[in-house]
């Protein structure tokens, strides 16, 4: 019997085999600003000028700019066609005032002549003869007619004055919204801090190596963040094969690079719920956790300093 147990003892230590997992992790604040790469065309831009890595800025300070030369060619040839637009607007709208004006005049003209014709046209026959009088009915019908043509001259001139103002009003609107938009995306180009704290460069996904100032990058990469040394916690990427095997709020073993000797107790505070791929380190998805560490440290942590993570759980094999 004793020697039975012992042997399922032996057994189930063989089968409780303990793993650890390691993951490599750098320092981040829950304070954080991810500075992206904004929308640009083609979706792929060029980092032309970065603030030096490690310094403490304030809300408002300048970060990084983004090459705009496509959009500086763009605003400019916008202008010129608004600048066009402009001059042929005005010639347009002092065309449609003269032809009103001159139409008015005509309008003013026929008014005149149709109320003299209608004086002449009410002198009596016995007074005129009667080849006086068919001559001035028939000057009256005519008067009438001119100043009819004259008034509906006048309400179309009028009326196209009225489309010409409101056509170059809404079109010089469309120009100008057209350049408005360009001139904000390059405004967008130029990024700035939301917050106080700490520049720190971020890793292209793709080589692993720290973005640096004429680097190409996809809308929506990261190119650094600005982050407060407070609330710090632990930033690190496992292999989609590791993810079954960790849960939230596990507990794990954290110690930095620069103070190798001493380790500290940390908890698991959240898991990806997608994967990223990260050719650098191979194929295959990696998906973020983020670690807490469970007591503060006496030491003088960074922002970007790196943390190695040891993560113990246990296989049935």
């Amino acid at each position: 019997m004793k020697r039975f147990l012992m042997l399922l003892f032996v057994l189930c230590s063989f089968n409780a085999i303990a793993k650890t997992l390691l993951a490599t992790g750098t320092i981040e604040s829950e304070n954080t600003q991810h500075v992206l790469m904004p929308l640009v065309q083609s979706f792929n831009g060029k980092v032309n000028e970065m603030i030096a890595e490690g310094t403490a800025v304030q809300k408002g300070d300048f970060l990084a700019r983004i090459d705009g030369s496509s959009v500086d060619g763009k605003i400019e040839s916008l202008k010129e066609q608004l600048e066009t637009f402009t001059e042929t607007a005005k010639k347009s709208e002092i065309d449609a005032q003269i032809t009103l004006n001159n139409s008015q005049i005509a309008f003013e003209k026929a008014q005149i002549n149709q109320k003299i014709t209608q004086m002449k046209a009410q002198l009596p026959l016995d007074f005129i003869g009667e080849l006086k009088y068919k001559q001035n009915q028939l000057a009256y019908k005519n008067a009438q007619k001119s100043f009819q043509k004259a008034q509906n001259d006048l309400n179309e001139a009028k009326q196209k004055q009225q489309e010409k103002l409101q056509s170059n009003k809404q079109e010089y609107a469309q120009k100008q919204k057209k350049l408005n938009v360009q001139q904000q995306s390059l405004k967008n180009l130029t990024l700035y801090a939301e917050q106080m704290g700490y520049v720190v460069y971020s890793t292209h996904p793709w080589t692993g190596k720290k973005i640096q100032a004429g680097d190409q990058l996809q809308t929506g990469m990261e190119i650094l963040s600005v982050s407060q040394n407070n609330k710090l916690k632990i930033v690190a990427w496992l292999n989609a094969i590791d993810i079954p095997n960790i849960k939230l709020n596990q507990k794990v073993t954290v110690s930095f690079d620069a103070y190798l000797t001493q380790s500290y107790p940390g908890e698991i505070t959240l898991i990806s719920q997608g994967g990223e791929e990260k050719k650098a380190w191979g194929n295959g998805l990696y998906y973020r956790i983020e670690v807490k560490l469970m007591e503060k440290p006496q030491l003088n942590l960074l922002i970007g300093m790196s943390a190695l993570i040891e993560i113990q759980e246990q296989t049935n094999e």
